[in-house]
């Protein structure tokens, strides 16, 4: 009979999340970026549905669904990912984000129902490793972003959402950057009619911790302390 995701101890998950990286994103870039050199094509890979099944490695909690339908997670709790690799522009900037899109007031406030809200960052380090690292937020208890949240529905999310033509939002949050040590996500861009920059820190705070860092190192896939 197969194992379920509950006849692993957390020892046991955290090494098969090391193999799903080396598998599915690791020796994959690899693969692309030969037929990149024939096609010009782009080499990025998409992360999200990687990035859904590390969480459930990491966190033990299997999926609410199958062919993308239903929760992320079997608790409701939500996973968002965001992808540094190959994903220059033609200026050399990256920029991905942390997206929470809604089309109504009940969507946009179950943001701040969710169980748990899982951030995923898949980037550099410093020493130019590939970097995977998970963090644990709880949106009710980390007071920064709580306060945030609740700034940007009053001010940008209802009325778009209230307007006859009711348009879709989106909650963005920008990731600790590419080969830096932040250990902060960021929101605002500081225009006037924008938002006041603050700093959304992840690491070891009330309401967010991270649960796995890992990094390639020498073709490895190497969990960090």
């Amino acid at each position: 009979m197969k194992k379920k995701l509950t006849d692993y101890n957390l020892n046991e998950r955290t090494a098969l999340a090391c193999e799903l990286i080396q598998e599915q994103i690791v020796d994959q870039r690899v693969q692309l970026h030969r037929w990149r050199e024939l096609t010009f094509q782009p080499a990025q890979i998409d992360t999200g549905y990687i990035g859904q099944h590390l969480v459930s490695l990491i966190s033990g909690i299997v999926g609410g669904g199958f062919r993308g339908k239903g929760d992320d997670l079997e608790d409701g709790s939500e996973v968002k990912s965001a992808n540094f690799l190959d994903s220059e522009d033609a200026k050399g900037a990256v920029a991905p984000r942390w997206n929470f899109q809604c089309n109504d007031e009940e969507g946009m406030e179950s943001f701040l129902s969710y169980p748990s809200i899982f951030l995923v960052s898949v980037d550099l380090s410093p020493e130019n490793n590939q970097r995977f690292r998970i963090w644990k937020v709880n949106p009710r208890e980390h007071q920064n972003l709580n306060e945030r949240y609740h700034e940007w529905m009053d001010v940008l999310g209802r009325p778009k959402l209230q307007s006859p033509d009711r348009p879709g939002v989106n909650f963005q949050l920008f990731p600790p950057r590419n080969k830096s040590n932040d250990t902060y996500a960021r929101h605002g861009n500081g225009r006037s009619n924008g938002f006041t920059k603050i700093q959304i820190e992840l690491d070891d705070i009330q309401g967010s911790n991270k649960i796995f860092h890992a990094e390639v190192i020498n073709n490895d896939v190497i969990l960090i302390k």
